[in-house]
């Protein structure tokens, strides 16, 4: 058995083989083999296992002799004795070499000797109870970091949390594992000066449009234990998480559900794990957090805006005008001293002893003119009711409004495309922006309240020249079917043809009582008299909107201009194809003349480049020069948009779901000719 660094056999049986060489076979004549005093491993040297080698229980062999071994033998083994397989000789730890004096071990006495007395031997441990010399005594298991404890907090909270705030979750989660569970904004038990910066930028998020009051963060004043440290970093980080959501719009998660289906448009969310990577390798998280929210020049401007209104001394004075008789020039009366207020028309010299500014004048005429003519009324100078409720329906600048369209930008792509077109809804105009620069504004028409003009983007990837009108089933259904039904001919006079599964169809020989109109494919050839005109801009959605000419020009003039079935009728669209296929392709302004100058025959000319349409609604707008321009919010997507933010998402007029299958009810018709209404009242407009 192993003793020290010396494999050791008990003294007894040593002293009885060299007394018995003959039992073994020995040479009697072979000096005796040295034996180990006892007193030899006095260095109290730890015993060492010798994992790799296994000493088998073997008898010693008989012809081995008793041979003094020298100090330098004791410190390093012999070759031979390394090539004995059933002993080798143990290797002595430089530790235990240094311990060891370096004398020769004496011989036995010559004489015999007595086995020991079993009461007399040290009772020597079995080598597999020995303990490793390198084992160190058992340490208290490690104290667990502070990234585990809010990891474990994570998943108590689970069953309470949210959707968002599940995803918030799973993303810390991962989060601190990824960095051994080491916290993020704590540091020598206090909250760290990333955390310090990171609240003090949250505390402000009113300044950007976002609600303070939505953030729980951490008391930077406390000094809490263990466990009230973990609650802080994860504190500090679910609000980080949120305020990223919120600043990329997503406090509205869902606007074609939560506000309207015309509203094709989602919160530009980031993923969790990004932005906690973002914070934790910046040493300026505040910069990063406000670098969150949309950078578009026009976003920055409004939040200029909304905080000049927010902290305004007070509101701008409204003038009403009372409910009264029609007011007309040469008039005196009361209410017209208020009508100069309302547009800041300076009154006329006073002549004798009537007040000058009760009278209405030439100057307050022309001031009246203008205001209908801005309103889209009939210019006669004269105040009667409708004028009167007018110029009542008083815009009044407010903060709530600003941020609503703050949160539409939200929403909008932070890639514009550096050539792009940029249709906005509220103000009835289109943008053509080239290599970043607007070089191209036109006025167009959008959809009626009850048909109205969607927001989204999509990519442009056609211009078609004479192209041919495919009706939609909407206008099959709501206008069509109810002319066919009565045996009306308008259909053949605007030159529609109807067909079925590619074939013609004649529509008087159908019975539309029992017929399904959806069924059959209705379409006006290219032509004078078609409702898309000489060009069609196509930019494939979901809504089957494009852009596209009208033979009716006369609608431009109005300073509102709702009439659409929901598509985007557009002024000079040669000019904008022009844009387009320069853009595209390198066209001149001569071959686009040419595309429409012949026969009208349906050319598609596919684009090379995607070119982005962006349809948006933005019912305030604040020029270079910082002019603020404000349109009125014809579809109520403002509206609905302050009602959401302020919480009230139960008082939102949702309407009906546009992208719903058309119902189609058969009925009976009477009377009038719905579809020569229409065509007459809407004639180019879809």
């Amino acid at each position: 058995m192993r003793h020290g660094c010396f494999v050791v056999r008990p003294l007894a049986l040593v002293l009885a083989a060299a007394s018995m060489p003959s039992l073994a076979g020995a040479d009697p004549a072979a000096p005796p083999p040295s034996v180990q005093s006892p007193a030899a491993p006095a260095a109290q040297t730890p015993p060492i296992e010798t994992p790799a080698v296994q000493t088998p229980a073997v008898q010693a062999p008989a012809a081995a002799a008793p041979v003094p071994i020298s100090p330098a033998a004791a410190a390093a083994p012999s070759p031979a004795a390394g090539a004995t397989p059933t002993a080798p000789p143990p290797i002595q730890p430089a530790a235990t070499q240094a311990a060891t004096p370096a004398t020769p071990v004496a011989p036995p006495a010559a004489s015999p000797v007595a086995p020991a007395p079993a009461t007399t031997a040290e009772p020597v441990a079995p080598p597999a109870a020995a303990p490793p010399a390198t084992e160190a005594a058992p340490t208290p298991p490690a104290k667990p970091q502070l990234g585990a404890l809010v990891r474990a907090k994570i998943e108590a909270r689970a069953a309470q949390a949210s959707e968002a705030e599940l995803g918030d979750g799973a993303a810390l989660k991962a989060f601190y594992l990824a960095r051994s569970d080491a916290p993020l904004w704590i540091a020598d038990g206090a909250l760290n000066d990333r955390a310090v910066l990171a609240i003090g930028e949250i505390k402000k998020a009113g300044d950007w449009g976002l609600d303070a009051s939505a953030f729980s963060l951490p008391d930077t004043a406390a000094t809490p234990s263990e466990d009230g440290l973990a609650d802080a970093e994860l504190k500090l980080s679910l609000a980080a998480l949120t305020y990223a959501r919120h600043a990329r719009g997503g406090r509205i998660a869902n606007p074609a559900v939560q506000l309207s289906s015309y509203i094709d448009r989602a919160p530009q969310l980031l993923d969790p794990k990004v932005v906690l990577d973002q914070l934790a390798s910046s040493t300026t998280p505040d910069a990063t957090l406000r670098g969150l929210h949309p950078q578009h020049p026009q976003f920055e401007k409004l939040r200029q805006r909304y905080l000049t209104l927010l902290h305004a001394a007070e509101a701008e004075d409204i003038v009403i005008i009372p409910k009264g008789p029609v007011l007309s020039p040469g008039q005196r009366h009361a209410h017209v001293a208020l009508l100069r207020q309302r547009l800041k028309v300076p009154a006329p010299a006073a002549t004798g002893d009537a007040p000058a500014d009760t009278l209405f004048d030439d100057a307050l005429a022309d001031a009246v003119r203008n205001f209908q003519t801005e309103k889209g009324l009939s210019p006669d100078g004269a105040v009667g009711n409708g004028t009167r409720a007018a110029l009542n329906a008083i815009d009044v600048p407010s903060p709530d409004k600003v941020r609503a369209n703050m949160e539409m930008w939200r929403w909008i792509p932070q890639d514009l495309g550096a050539t792009h077109v940029w249709v906005n809804l509220p103000a009835f105009t289109y943008q053509f922006v080239r290599d970043g620069k607007l070089v191209h504004e036109e006025r167009v028409i959008t959809g009626l309240v009850d048909k109205q003009t969607p927001t989204f983007s999509a990519d442009m990837d056609l211009v078609t020249a004479h192209p041919r009108w495919n009706v939609p089933d909407s206008i099959k259904v709501k206008e069509l079917y109810p002319s066919l039904a009565r045996g009306g001919t308008y259909f053949e006079k605007q030159g529609l043809r109807m067909t079925r599964n590619g074939k013609p169809v004649d529509p008087y020989n159908i019975d539309w009582g029992s017929a399904d109109i959806r069924s059959f494919d209705v379409q006006q050839p290219p032509g004078p008299s078609n409702v898309l005109g000489l060009f069609k801009f196509t930019f494939h959605n979901k809504h089957i909107v494009y852009m596209h000419d009208t033979p009716t020009k006369a609608l431009f003039e109005r300073p509102s201009r709702p009439f659409s079935h929901g598509c985007v009728r557009v002024r000079n669209p040669e000019r904008l194809a022009e844009l387009v296929l320069e853009a595209d392709k390198g066209w001149t302004a001569d071959q686009v003349k040419a595309l429409v100058s012949g026969s009208p025959v349906e050319n598609p000319i596919p684009l090379e480049k995607k070119l982005p349409v962006h349809l948006v609604y933005f019912t305030e707008v604040i020029g270079d020069n910082g002019d603020v321009a404000r349109y009125p919010d014809v579809y109520g997507h403002e509206e609905r948009v302050m009602q959401a933010l302020a919480g009230r998402f139960d008082e939102i007029a949702r309407g009906e779901d546009h992208l719903a299958p058309v119902k189609y009810t058969q009925a009976r018709y009477t009377g009038g000719n719905p579809l020569e209404t229409f065509m007459n009242n809407l004639f180019g407009g879809f």
